[in-house]
């Protein structure tokens, strides 16, 4: 069993995530502001922090990262397990009109998952340039409706959730997105090429995903998730590959891949044609095109 890192050995996270801190509230002062900013030495999940601050009525904007998480929680009750120093979670809570977006929580998923992809490749790009050389194609994936996806593993993930909170307007909603992240190599992929050394700290990785979460939940608001639909496309994991469906987590299987003998069969399977205009996955099956939402499927790769 692994040993609990100690207090001297958080310390230097600690530091280096408050500096982040610091250089976030500057950036995103003229367009947020009141945003507040919380770093934790530990928590048992940001999320479910953030979701009692909003029920509290503390419903103003506010990202809260933990240098360790001890009960992270994934997509339907799924634990999220996190190992300090290699893994960046945090969560961002702020007040929606959700209601009125077509897709609403489901679709912002997908715009959340696209936004923090776009970012990792703009910070990573302006942290080690081209110097000329043609563009390489999006080396993050996404796979519907809330994991990003390195070659063919996972790097994070993201787990939203909402609640009505006191002090809100009419139409609106406590939101709160979670992100869990796979910074160091190998947390992830072992010499994986989307992390060139020297590696960024957690503190740069959530300094370029803050704001763009900021930016992308404000736009999503405004504009729901069609304009994104051909950009989700160029990442999508998922478009023109064979699928299973699970209707009941309790069936899912313990572990993707092929299924062994005893194990529950899917409830459908077919290929992915990518997502429509709400961010409904579309899937082609023996019995024609379906329309999956999130709250109603699990995928997974054939």
């Amino acid at each position: 069993m692994d040993t609990p890192p100690s207090t001297a050995d958080l310390a230097p996270i600690l530091a280096d995530l408050n500096q982040a801190a610091e250089r976030l509230w500057l950036a995103c002062a003229p367009t947020t502001p009141g945003l507040v900013l919380d770093v934790v030495p530990e928590a048992a999940s940001t999320n479910t922090a953030l979701m009692a601050q909003g029920r509290r009525g503390e419903v103003w904007p506010t990202a809260m990262v933990a240098v360790r998480q001890t009960a992270g929680r994934g997509r339907r009750g799924r634990s999220w397990e996190a190992r300090p120093g290699d893994t960046l979670t945090f969560s961002l809570g702020l007040p929606l009109q959700l209601d009125a977006v077509p897709g609403g929580g489901s679709a912002l998923s997908l715009a959340v998952g696209l936004a923090l992809a776009d970012a990792l490749d703009a910070g990573l790009q302006a942290r080690h340039p081209s110097h000329g050389h043609a563009p390489v194609p999006p080396a993050i994936g996404l796979k519907w409706p809330n994991d990003l996806w390195l070659g063919t593993r996972k790097l994070g993930g993201i787990l939203i959730e909402a609640t009505p909170a006191p002090g809100l307007t009419e139409g609106q909603r406590w939101v709160v997105i979670g992100v869990g992240l796979n910074v160091q190599p190998g947390a992830a992929v072992s010499g994986s090429a989307w992390l060139p050394s020297p590696a960024p700290s957690l503190g740069d990785v959530w300094g370029w995903l803050v704001p763009a979460l900021l930016q992308a939940t404000q736009a999503f608001e405004r504009q729901g998730f069609a304009p994104l639909q051909a950009a989700y496309a160029r990442r999508d994991v998922l478009l023109g590959q064979p699928v299973q469906l699970w209707t009941s987590a309790a069936s899912l299987p313990p572990a993707a891949g092929a299924a062994s003998p005893g194990t529950p069969q899917p409830d459908e399977t077919g290929t992915a044609q990518g997502v429509d205009d709400s961010g409904a996955l579309l899937v082609h099956t023996a019995s024609g095109l379906q329309r999956w939402h999130a709250g109603d499927v699990s995928v997974r790769p054939a």
